[in-house]
């Protein structure tokens, strides 16, 4: 059969309107505009191999999510009791291994960011999964409900501690990602203070912002792959950029997502995903 090929321009297959995917293609136009430089003879010059990977964050965030609603729920009291923890560890530890692997993922995709939370808390999780595991077995008690317990509360303290710091990065990416490491870093501090001292209704308070983390993390997840998939933002908030929108933050000098992130939609070849 008789078959006719027609070259199709790129801008035609995404939004157009959407600011995001015009400048990185004006800013692509840019770099290939530039002449090469002219490589002296006798010269010993030097080569990276980049490979492309799909974003690691879109299964970390997916993978912290269940840890988070489960343990959330669990200390809020919604089910179960300090036992029904015990069957949860193949849950926790299977998911904190994912997250573990996202975080070593991350690093062929450079995304700093990525990196220290997805192997904080999936060495987390996977760690309060082997402790249900020996608790299963009566290697360790079982910690009750608002049960003190000063070593589980100086874990989170520091998770805490490391996640604020996460925080003030995020505030460079997406409003996703800012709402899923406040959440998270607020819940280790509530945490941290229920653990230590022994009160139940802090560490129930704790269990309900570690439950609206996990859903902030579902919805970040959710959203790169929807803008993935379709290159264009179909979920609102997750492409609104805290720093840029606020001046008291930028103080006039702007984070440039296009200069950084080249060869958008390749994490491995691109700086980030």
């Amino acid at each position: 059969r008789n078959t006719t090929t027609t070259s199709t321009p790129i801008t035609t297959l995404m939004d157009t309107t959407a600011a995001p995917y015009t400048a990185r293609l004006d800013k692509q136009a840019e770099f290939a505009a530039v002449a090469p430089v002219a490589v002296p003879q006798n010269t010993v010059t030097s080569q990276i191999f980049l490979t492309p990977i799909a974003a690691p964050s879109i299964l970390g965030f997916y993978a912290f999510s269940v840890p988070a609603v489960i343990m959330g729920v669990r200390w809020a009291q919604w089910y179960g009791t300090a036992a029904t923890a015990v069957y949860l560890w193949p849950a926790l530890l299977a998911f904190g291994l994912v997250q573990l692997l996202c975080a070593m993922f991350s690093y062929t995709a450079r995304d700093n960011l990525a990196t220290g939370f997805h192997g904080i808390w999936g060495a987390l999780w996977a760690g309060i999964g082997i402790y249900y595991l020996y608790a299963s077995y009566g290697i360790l008690p079982i910690l009750t409900d608002g049960g003190k317990s000063d070593e589980i509360g100086i874990w989170f303290a520091l998770l805490a501690a490391i996640t604020f710091g996460l925080l003030i990065a995020s505030f460079a990416q997406s409003l996703g990602t800012v709402l899923t490491t406040l959440f998270t870093c607020a819940a280790s501090i509530v945490a941290a203070i229920g653990f230590i001292h022994g009160h139940q209704n802090t560490v129930q308070g704790a269990g309900w912002i570690f439950f609206f983390a996990g859903i902030f993390a579902f919805y970040t997840a959710s959203a790169w792959l929807l803008e993935y998939q379709y290159m264009r933002p179909i979920l609102p908030l997750n492409n609104y950029n805290v720093y840029n929108n606020f001046a008291w933050l930028n103080r006039g000098v702007l984070y440039d997502p296009v200069v950084v992130n080249r060869g958008f939609g390749e994490p491995g070849v691109m700086k980030g995903q």
